[in-house]
């Protein structure tokens, strides 16, 4: 058929069944000359030097310019397509300079306007273009991506009396004044995540409901009250503080937050969280604290509120030991009991291995509804551990190390409905691994991802899959990741691919019974006799490790650890060298969870310099030292470097790390110094190639042990 004829069928389809309902339900080529693409209502242009005409028969109401080339914008640049009812328009990465004050004129519907990636935008001409749109009808802003360091004070003068959702993120703003939106009369949402924020303003958000500062640079929990305790943001429900440096929290720190619902502090460096810190904030229902590795003291009462309903405590790291509880650094018994209302706690990724504070942790929580422990170090469940828990709907234990659990232990739970085991090691699923009952009533059953045991024992499950329609409860996983873990010659072998026949799981033969007996007996036997003659180092190790605990409990000595001191290390460097320190080594430090001490923002204010870093430096975990020729060359890093050698000489040389930021020349060389050299060794830094090596190094050296005694005895 030629394509004249081909052409003449499109067009009577299009007439026949409507141009909206076959031309645009799938991505078509579009445009005078097939410049865009249509999907639906939405049409995509892109790699043009203009905005083409698009098909007025399929009811286009979003428009996306995306990589094209339209310098300067106005309201002859839409004339192709000015009779579109637009409800979305997006410009991302078309070089934009100027946005002129008319290009929005024909545009009397726009609900949500997209300006993104356009880092050549002129921040005024777009301040000005929104006197042309229609305050009634836009509800959506979005200047995203676009390198701003700042906006003007006006920025939003012209939009007053909008009602908008507004998002600022991924912008390089430093500074966060609220009072630019003012004008704005019901600003409801405003998101400036991933900017560079350290200072923030919040004067102006007296309609927020929803404020995201997350991933930004803010120290500090910001004020939200004036000199007179009245707070500047009235409406605010929710508020993420996630992904900062905030180092500390307290009671004081949300005042004027009466009507704040969601709080999330995920991503901080919080070391301790103190008692009543949720104290004045009475309507909160959830908080997130997640991702807080260096978490060390969670006091008594730190969670007392009656209002909270959802904690999530993941991924902190944090050893709910019985070391901590006699350090007094947390109280499995009141954690959890002042926050009565609790419905949903998740504390994934801790470390939860005790039987018994597993059972005291969760003596309080009798109104949970869903309890999350993915990958959290537990081995074995405590029988009773859910008799109080009637109300639970959603049980999470994913990614620990439990084989088996008793017959009673999910008993008397009538409002399950989600039960997730996988990636543990189970290996027999039988008729007394679950209540009869509670089959019946789960919705998820998770179970993949374990070690299985192809063997008779595990027929009983195979048999009620297949047999009932028991694999809809286990998602999507089944049977791809249900595999035989033993015996080994059907290892990765699909438990759906396994058919065990009721002859082969009759009685095991005797004979082969006795067999298997005897030779695992002589084994063991010999395992034993060579461990005797080939491990008698290791006895004598663990003697004296034994004789060492015996003194430290005796009082002769105690081995420092970095759980000892408040920061992880103290910075000395020379102030030539200030912007690699800040921009480069304090970067990769901290995002690798390690708390470090620099004087520009952890000294007292007013206390002499000499006090401050002998005071800073005790409390100091290690010293790093950055060497340079600016540093050889300064005399006040010489005296530096006398204190250095005094810890040195006190602790021993592991509790130095020296970075070579630039090779010493000779001419700069001091006695003092060429002696730290010679006796420490050292890392050298250089970008590009190994740079990953580098860090890797330094942050192993920080983590290494002080004053370790020898391990064997001869």
């Amino acid at each position: 058929m030629s394509n004249l004829k081909l052409n003449c069928v499109f067009i009577l389809l299009c007439f026949a069944v409507g141009c909206n309902d076959f031309c645009c339900a799938k991505k078509i080529q579009c445009g005078k000359n097939i410049e865009c693409k249509c999907e639906k209502a939405e049409a995509i242009c892109c790699y043009l030097h203009y905005i083409p005409k698009l098909p007025l028969n399929c009811s286009i109401t979003k428009l996306i310019l995306k990589n094209n080339i339209l310098t300067v914008i106005n309201q002859s640049s839409f004339r192709n397509v000015s009779s579109v009812n637009l409800k979305t328009l997006w410009f991302e990465n078309n070089s934009i300079e100027i946005i002129q004050d008319d290009v929005f004129d024909d545009f009397e519907y726009i609900a949500e306007l997209r300006i993104t990636t356009e880092k050549l935008l002129n921040i005024t001409s777009l301040k000005f273009s929104f006197q042309s749109l229609t305050i009634r009808t836009i509800q959506r802003l979005y200047l995203e991506k676009n390198d701003w360091y700042g906006l003007p004070d006006d920025m939003f003068y012209h939009l007053v009396g909008a009602n908008i959702a507004l998002s600022l993120r991924k912008n390089l703003l430093h500074k966060l004044n609220s009072s630019i939106f003012l004008p704005i009369a019901n600003l409801k949402k405003l998101h400036v995540e991933e900017n560079e924020i350290v200072n923030v303003d919040l004067n102006g958000l007296m309609t927020t409901g929803f404020l995201d500062l997350s991933n930004n640079n803010i120290y500090a929990i910001p004020n939200f009250c004036n000199n007179s305790d009245e707070t500047f943001v009235p409406k605010l429900k929710k508020l993420s503080l996630a992904y900062n440096a905030i180092r500390k929290i307290s009671k004081e720190s949300f005042k004027c937050l009466d009507n704040l619902e969601s709080l999330n502090l995920d991503g901080n460096r919080f070391r301790s969280l103190d008692n009543n810190v949720l104290a004045l904030l009475h309507s909160l229902t959830k908080l997130i604290i997640g991702d807080n590795q260096q978490l060390k003291d969670i006091a008594p009462f730190a969670f007392n509120s009656s209002s909270l309903q959802k904690l999530h405590l993941y991924r902190n790291n944090f050893r709910f030991s019985e070391k901590k509880i006699k350090e007094k650094r947390f109280n499995p018994q009141t954690i959890f009991q002042t926050i009565p209302n609790l419905t949903e706690l998740d504390l994934s990724h801790n470390h939860l291995n005790n039987f018994s504070i597993l059972r005291e942790l969760f003596a309080s929580t009798q109104n949970i509804q869903k309890l999350t422990l993915v990958s959290s170090d537990i081995t074995t469940i405590p029988d009773e551990l859910f008799r109080n828990m009637s109300h639970i709907k959603s049980l999470n234990l994913e990614g620990n190390e439990i084989e088996r659990w008793s017959e009673s232990l999910f008993d008397n739970l009538p409002s399950m409905r989600e039960l997730y085991l996988d990636g543990n090691n189970i290996h027999v699923i039988n008729e007394t691994s679950f209540p009869s009952n509670l089959l019946k009533s789960l919705e998820v059953l998770e179970l993949s991802g374990n070690q299985y045991r192809c063997t008779c024992e595990i027929k009983w499950f195979l048999d009620r899959i297949r047999s009932t329609n028991f694999s809809t409860k286990m998602q999507k996983n089944w049977p791809s990741r249900y595999t035989c873990y033993y015996p080994e010659h059907l290892r990765l072998t699909r438990l759906a691919d396994y058919f065990p026949t009721i002859a082969e799981c009759n009685s095991l033969n005797i004979v082969y019974l006795i067999i298997i007996t005897a030779c695992s007996s002589v084994l063991i036997l010999l395992f034993f006799v060579i461990m005797t003659f080939q491990c008698q180092i290791n006895f004598k190790n663990a003697l004296y490790l034994f004789r060492l605990k015996q003194r430290m409990k005796r009082g002769y000595f105690s081995l420092e650890s970095s759980d000892d001191y408040e920061f992880d290390a103290f910075v000395v460097y020379c102030d030539a060298d200030r912007l690699w320190v800040h921009g480069v080594l304090l970067k990769h430090l901290e995002n690798s969870n390690l708390n470090i001490c620099v004087h520009h923002r952890d000294f007292d204010v007013g206390e002499p310099i000499l006090n401050n870093i002998g005071k800073y430096m005790a409390k100091s975990w290690k010293i790093i030292v950055v060497l340079s020729n600016n540093f050889a060359k300064s005399e006040w890093c010489q005296w530096e470097i006398d204190i250095v050698q005094e810890r040195r000489r006190r602790q021993g040389k592991e509790v130095l790390v020296l970075v070579m930021y630039q090779q010493i020349d000779s001419k700069h060389m001091i006695t003092p110094l060429k002696t730290l050299l010679d006796t420490t060794p050292y890392l050298s830094y250089k970008e590009g190639f190994g740079e990953y090596l580098f860090w890797t190094a330094v942050v192993k050296d920080i983590n290494k042990p002080l004053n370790m005694p020898p391990t064997s005895i001869f």
